[in-house]
C-alpha cells in the first residue's frame, strides 16, 4: 500500500515526465543527425525530413539504439522551444542541441522540478519514519479447506 501512495504522489508531475520525455527525443533525433552525417532536418506536424547526403521523409524515426521520434511529438516541442508558429521548422544538430539545453536549465530552475524535488524528500521522509515505527507484518498463511488438518512440526 505504501508504493501505491508513493506512486500516486508522482501523478501530479507526469507533464514533468513528459517534458523530459520530449526533450531527450530531440537529443536522440540531434544524435542521430550526427550518427547519418545529416546537417539539416525540417519537421511539420507530419514529416521529419532529413537533409545531408541522402534525403528522408518520414512520419517517425527509429535511431540506430532503438529510439523512436514522431514527426507530431517534436513539431510540438520545438514550437514550443522556438516561440513561434510555423508551418516547419528547420533546424540544425547544433540549433537542437542548444534548444535542449536552454530547456533543460528553464526545467532546472523551475518550479516542476522544485515540486518534484519535494515530493521526493516527502515520500522518502514518510517511508523512512513508517519503516522505523512499524514493524514488519508477518506472513499470512495458507486458507485450510475443508476437510485438512494441520499438522504439527517435528521436534
Amino acid at each position: 500500500m505504501d508504493t501505491l501512495k508513493r506512486a500516486g504522489a508522482m501523478l501530479a508531475h507526469l507533464d514533468l515526465f513528459h517534458t523530459m520525455l520530449d526533450l531527450r527525443s530531440l537529443l536522440q533525433l540531434a544524435a542521430h543527425m550526427e550518427e547519418r552525417g545529416d546537417r539539416v532536418t525540417l519537421i511539420s506536424a507530419d514529416t521529419i525530413t532529413l537533409v545531408g547526403q541522402g534525403m528522408t521523409s518520414e512520419p517517425s524515426l527509429s535511431t540506430s539504439k532503438g529510439a523512436t521520434i514522431q514527426a507530431a511529438t517534436a513539431y510540438r516541442v520545438l514550437q514550443g522551444l522556438k516561440g513561434h508558429d510555423a508551418p516547419e521548422y528547420a533546424v540544425t544538430r547544433e540549433e537542437l542541441s542548444a534548444l535542449n539545453a536552454r530547456a533543460v536549465t528553464e526545467l532546472e530552475s523551475g518550479d516542476a522540478l522544485r515540486a518534484f524535488a519535494d515530493t521526493l524528500t516527502r515520500i522518502t521522509a514518510s517511508s523512512t519514519a513508517s519503516s522505523e515505527t512499524t514493524p514488519e507484518r508477518p506472513g499470512r498463511t495458507r486458507r485450510m479447506t475443508e476437510g485438512e488438518t494441520a499438522e504439527a512440526p517435528a521436534a
